[in-house]
């Protein structure tokens, strides 16, 4: 049986003979665009970004080496769990400062630009240690954010209880239902025994109440009423 000859196969050989055979730069990377950016953009390798700089010699290239400032990162990382509303984990920031502190102030990544041909050549190079160190930091603002949103959870049903249980007292009291009713009356006696309750809260709790009172009214037994 003849097989389907392999068309994708056949072109990428051809180009990388005709590559070769011409003396030209071979470079496995795909040029992109962006809606937003006229200029056509290639991400290379770091040997492939070294190896077309050797050939073709750009003009201007663009070179920055980001030092590595342990203090600052392991800071904004404590200002994160600050902005979560949570413990700072000293002991694990403080951990990771130690591991990582024979690398502060060394270049943790690499970053080049240059242009040929119209084309944006672009290569990133990182640490291996600057990679640990973010994977590091990371797990533990990881674990920093689920516990607020536990915290978020529980604080949460805290509240959701204590309304309960405030509207339950106020579905009990004679007044709540005495002579011409309204939600405004009723949150003013809301107002009169719970002051230490703000607006927002006292409005919950009437809101509440006068669910729990729709419920009693239609035969439902209440817990508390």
């Amino acid at each position: 049986m003849n097989m389907a000859e392999n068309e994708a196969a056949k072109l990428g050989s051809a180009i990388k003979d005709a590559a070769s055979n011409s003396k030209s730069v071979l470079v496995e990377a795909t040029v992109q665009t962006r809606d937003d950016v006229s200029t056509p953009v290639v991400i290379l390798s770091s040997d492939d970004a070294v190896r077309v700089i050797s050939a073709h010699a750009p003009r201007i290239i663009y070179l920055v080496e980001q030092a590595f400032d342990l203090a600052g990162e392991i800071e904004a990382a404590r200002d994160e769990m600050d902005d979560m509303g949570v413990e700072r984990s000293p002991d694990l920031l403080k951990a990771t400062q130690r591991r990582f502190a024979p690398h502060d102030g060394k270049i943790g990544a690499t970053i080049a630009s240059f242009m040929i041909d119209g084309v944006l050549h672009t290569t990133v190079s990182t640490a291996t240690w600057h990679d640990e160190f973010g994977d590091t930091v990371e797990a533990i603002l990881e674990e920093s954010r689920e516990g607020a949103s536990a915290g978020q959870v529980a604080k949460n049903s805290e509240k959701a209880k204590a309304i309960e249980s405030k509207a339950l007292v106020l579905v009990k009291h004679p007044s709540f239902n005495h002579g011409r009713v309204s939600f405004d009356k009723r949150m003013a006696l809301a107002e009169t025994l719970f002051q230490d309750c703000d607006p927002h809260t006292l409005s919950e709790i009437t809101r509440r109440a006068e669910n729990l009172f729709w419920l009693e009214q239609s035969g439902v037994q209440l817990d508390g009423v």
